[in-house]
This record gives structure tokens, sequence and C-alpha cells, in this order.
């Protein structure tokens, strides 16, 4: 018997305010209970397990003054991403998420447990050969490295398909024949013209709105948060203007400032209608799977951060939902309520073909949106205390 356990967007950062993964411990509790099992377990992160989009590469500066030597840190986010950048990157998740892959290693420590990460649009960075070979090495070490899979945008065991979904999204896919580009004699990642986007123009906000972004419905949110919806649309318009008018001249020979003239009637109607979520996919997915010679059973796709369940023809599509921190606005009571983290449970084996959307017990605080957006900063070191004290190891 096998048991393939599916997790949805994780999105493990590096620890600053652009990192919405504070479920170290949960999540640590669920890997090293799946490692005890004796049957075989397949553990699928299903694309997006890591933050690299939003992770910035952190620098330390000497400056003399005074007779004195005074160190300070400066971070930015770099929009050419080689590999040196990736592995930067990864060594600040690894730090900051250390315990996560301390559990990983002792999962992929047995002989029948098998680790796999499948690509999503947070974590390209996993088609550098060097990230995956770092990767291997933290988690696997010198003896389990072949325990750790990277099988690219899909996972698949007998009738059970896994993706990411980001292909199936309009301005995040990526063209699979192009993951590279060319700049000053440098191979660097082709992520989407929105990536870069919000690589450029928009984690400072972030940074300056930590909370903001983890709380759906996101039109609710703007509806109380009004000065952060005229912000971004402005910010957005400029952003959009720019691109057109200006970056590709000022720019002309930086692959990553041109974009798929397609992209200006998208871009527009969604500053337009204030439009800042990812689209649905399941629609489109099935449109597609439907053309495609082998058929599965069993359907996951990550990528949409709500939860979804449909079963019809003989065949089922879930969506799990996120592991990130995350919050349904309540708009009449004002209230935040933490989201429940889930996954998708699947027994295979000779005779069955079993599945199961498992939901976690969520013993987290509500919180009062207006409090927290007077002082998002304060919230996220409460968030991470409240987390902590929520988990209780048995």
């Amino acid at each position: 018997m096998k048991e393939i356990i599916i997790l949805g967007d994780v999105e493990m950062g590096c620890g600053t305010y652009t990192d919405d993964f504070v479920s170290d411990k949960l999540l640590s509790k669920l890997i090293l209970e799946l490692s005890n099992k004796k049957n075989d377990v397949d553990l699928v992160f299903n694309g997006d397990s890591f933050d690299f989009l939003k992770c910035p590469i952190i620098l330390e500066k000497e400056f003399i003054g005074k007779g004195k030597i005074t160190k300070k840190k400066n971070h930015h986010y770099p929009r050419h991403i080689c590999k040196d950048t990736s592995l930067a990157k990864l060594n600040l998740i690894y730090n900051a998420h250390k315990e996560v892959f301390d559990a990983l290693s002792y999962f992929v420590s047995k002989q029948n447990k098998h680790l796999f990460f499948v690509i999503g649009n947070h974590d390209a960075d996993l088609m550098f050969k060097q990230v995956r070979s770092k990767l291997k090495k933290l988690i696997g070490g010198k003896n389990n490295r072949s325990n750790v899979h990277f099988p690219g945008l899909k996972y698949q065991h007998n009738e059970v398909l896994a993706e990411h979904g980001h292909m199936y999204d309009y301005l995040n896919k990526i063209d699979p024949k192009y993951w590279y580009l060319t700049y000053k004699g440098k191979k660097i990642l082709n992520i989407p013209w929105v990536s870069f986007s919000i690589v450029s123009n928009f984690l400072d906000e972030k940074e300056k709105n930590p909370v903001m972004e983890r709380i759906f419905p996101r039109q609710e949110m703007f509806a109380k948060h009004t000065g952060l919806l005229h912000k971004l649309t402005l910010r957005g318009f400029i952003h959009l203007m720019m691109s057109i008018l200006y970056y590709p001249v000022r720019y002309h020979y930086d692959p990553t400032y041109t974009y798929p003239k397609e992209l200006l009637r998208e871009f527009y109607r969604r500053i337009k209608k204030t439009h800042w979520d990812v689209d649905k996919i399941m629609h489109k997915f099935q449109k597609v799977q439907k053309k495609r010679k082998r058929r599965y059973k069993i359907h996951v796709l990550g990528h949409i951060h709500d939860k979804y369940f449909e079963a019809k023809d003989g065949e089922v599509f879930i969506h799990p939902g996120s592991w990130r921190d995350e919050y349904d606005l309540n708009s009449e009571t004002g209230m935040l309520e933490p989201r429940q983290k889930s996954y998708v449970k699947i027994i295979v084996d000779e005779e069955r073909l079993d599945y199961e959307l498992v939901h976690l017990d969520n013993n987290r605080t509500p919180l009062v949106f207006n409090d927290v957006k007077d002082n998002e900063h304060k919230f996220i070191e409460l968030i991470k205390e409240d987390e902590l004290k929520s988990v209780v190891f048995r």
C-alpha cells in the first residue's frame, strides 16, 4: 500500500515581512507523523513550496566612522535571477525554516519515504540544477539524496495527477520551452511578466503592509482599506504606462523588460476593476484534461488558495488550499478568521484508490481587522506567537 500526501502552496520565505509562512511547528509535526508510518509514503509539495519570488537578497556592508566599524544589513529584490541569486535565497529560506528542513531530513532518512517538489510560479528557481542539488544536500545529506525528487511541472502516480496550476493562469504561465533568458552573458530565469512587475514594483509595499495580502476576499479587504486600494491602483497604472512607453526604450538591451502585447489588455482590465486576485483555473484545467490521451481519476491543483472539491464522471478535482498564514474577513463583524490548513490524502493499492481532504485542527485566535490595519508589524509578531501556542504535540 502506498499513501500519497499532497500539500498546497506552502511558500516558505526568508523570515522577513514578505514571508507569509508561520506554520513551521504544525508542518513539522505532520511530516514527523508521516515519517513514522510503516507503509510507503510519497510526500508531494505541489508547487510554491518556497517563496523565492518574494525573498530578498540581504547584503552586509561595513561603514567606518568616528574610529568605529559599523556593520549594516541592506536588502533588495533582484530582477535578474541567476543561479547564484537563487542559491543565496535558498540559504536564507533554510535558515528561516530550519525546523521544517530538519523534519524533511528525518522523513527521507526512511527508505520507503519519498519527497517530491513540483515547480510553481513562486519557486521557478528550482529549474536551476545547482539549486536542486543544494536542496537535495540540505534535506538528504550524504546518504538520502535519492529520496528527494523534482518531477518538474507535475507529479504522476497511476491514476493520480498533481500540478501546481499556474500553467492554466494567463498571467502566471511560463513557456516550458523557454525557462531562461540571457542577460550580460548570464543565464537568468524567464519568469512571467507579472512576476517581474511584483519583484520590481510592489514588494516594498508588501513590507509596509505585510498582513493585508493574506486577507480574503480581497474586495472586502480593500473596501475597509481604501487608502491601500488607491495606492496600489495608482502604482499599477503608472507601472503599466512605464512598461509601454518608457522601459522598452530605456532598457532596450534587457530582455526582462519586454512583454507580450496581449498582456496590455488583461493588465488594464485588472487595474480598472481593481482585480488583484489570481483567476480561477479549475475550469481551464478540466478543458485541457479532456484533450489529453492519458486520463486520471484524482486531480490535485494548487496556485488558488481557496479550497475546492468536485466529483463528476468518475473523476475528482481538488484544491486543498494554502499553508500560508491567511484569513477570511467577515465584513459585518470586521473579524479575521484564520484559515484552516488542509492536505490531500490518497491511498493506493492493487484493489482501491481512496482519497480524503484532511483538515487540521485550527486553534488560532481570530483578529480584529482594524487593529491589524493600524499596526501590521506588531501583529506579525503576535501571529507567530499565536501559531506556536496553537500546535500541541500529543
